[in-house]
């Protein structure tokens, strides 16, 4: 009996090191990829600016009226139609472009409040410029 506890002993520590060696762990794996999938910077505003004449992506519209009327629209009024602490942003013409919009939507002069990485992303203030430059 006193040799079959030793043994029964060893199986089990046996076991269990061949046990923790077949799993698979992704934290203790090598992704190349991992860090271009997370944000390069948090600044918001990269210092690049297109090329003249370059062609930018447009956000959807329709997805930035949500996030507008949600985000913007208690200081800016309904539709950008002003009446809040915010200007008028419907039939603006002092913003220049799309690029603008952009910057201003990362970059608020108080008492804008800054929205942008969080809970906006890139792709809602894309959204969200583009909404801005359709009114």
């Amino acid at each position: 009996m006193r040799t079959f506890v030793p043994s029964l002993a060893a199986c089990a520590v046996a076991a269990l090191l061949l046990a923790g060696c077949g799993k698979h762990n992704a934290a203790h794996e090598h992704n190349p990829n991992a860090a271009a999938s997370g944000p390069i910077s948090d600044s918001g505003d990269t210092g690049l600016r297109p090329k003249p004449g370059a062609t930018v992506a447009m956000g959807d519209p329709q997805h930035g009226a949500a996030i507008f009327s949600q985000n913007c629209a208690s200081c800016h009024g309904a539709q950008g139609a002003g009446g809040g602490i915010g200007p008028r942003l419907k039939a603006e013409k002092s913003r220049k472009n799309y690029q603008q919009a952009i910057a201003w939507i990362k970059n608020p002069q108080p008492p804008m409040p800054k929205l942008y990485p969080a809970p906006l992303s890139e792709s809602d203030v894309n959204d969200v410029a583009a909404y801005v430059e359709s009114l």
